[in-house]
């Protein structure tokens, strides 16, 4: 990367963690940046899959607990999460986030990846999936300010999983570059997603684990 290059770079993420008093679902970008920069890695813990695991739900945590605060900070009356109370919400989320790391291992696995891959292809899926689509189509009934909605969804998702695979880029050696690689991995984020939140859900279902949704958010903040 070129002197500008990381400037504008570090520049960028600078902007971001300014936004994320008020947007905290933000934060994976500047933490990202940070990582980048310093060049960063987990340490070494069991094999590739091991250490995927262990970095995406580092990198998801952050991104679903910046999601419940941002609903917090508003008191959002229809709260856009998973569940209103933190630890409910983050345990449901585990459905959706077991599909990133499958995909993204069976991806890197095969084929060489840049992090700004990685970036786009995830931002692209989540702008589509967040909200079961309804993001989506909120952008396309808005247009053009609804490309910022956009924009704002694709950064916290695509930095969310560049970030994972950047802190264990390491444990993956594939040099293969397909050029169907990224519809591959994006179609396949889709498809993981459904199977995974599914089968999660069944689990969560037969255990009783979930407790009631309670709103106001602030008057039950975890449990």
């Amino acid at each position: 990367m070129s002197r500008t290059r990381t400037l504008l770079f570090a520049l960028s993420g600078a902007l971001v963690l300014l936004a994320c008093p008020d947007s905290p679902v933000l934060l994976p970008y500047p933490l990202l940046v940070l990582v980048v920069l310093c060049g960063w890695r987990l340490p070494r813990i069991g094999g590739a899959a091991t250490s995927l695991l262990l970095s995406t739900l580092l990198a998801t945590f952050v991104l679903e607990t910046g999601a419940w605060a941002h609903n917090y900070l508003r008191d959002a009356p229809e709260p856009a999460l998973f569940h209103p109370q933190l630890l409910p919400d983050l345990i449901v989320a585990v459905g959706v986030y077991a599909s990133w790391w499958l995909t993204w291992w069976w991806a890197l696995r095969r084929y060489r990846f840049t992090t700004l891959q990685v970036f786009l292809t995830s931002g692209l899926y989540g702008v589509l999936i967040e909200q079961q689509g309804k993001i989506f189509i909120a952008g396309l009934s808005t247009m053009p300010t609804g490309l910022l909605l956009w924009a704002f969804v694709a950064l916290a998702y695509g930095s969310t999983m560049a970030l994972a695979t950047f802190l264990v880029r390491d444990r993956f050696d594939a040099q293969r570059d397909g050029r169907w690689k990224l519809p591959l991995t994006w179609l396949l984020l889709f498809a993981m997603t459904f199977a995974t939140s599914f089968a999660w859900g069944l689990v969560l279902q037969a255990t009783d684990a979930i407790p009631p949704k309670k709103l106001p958010m602030r008057e039950h903040p975890f449990w």
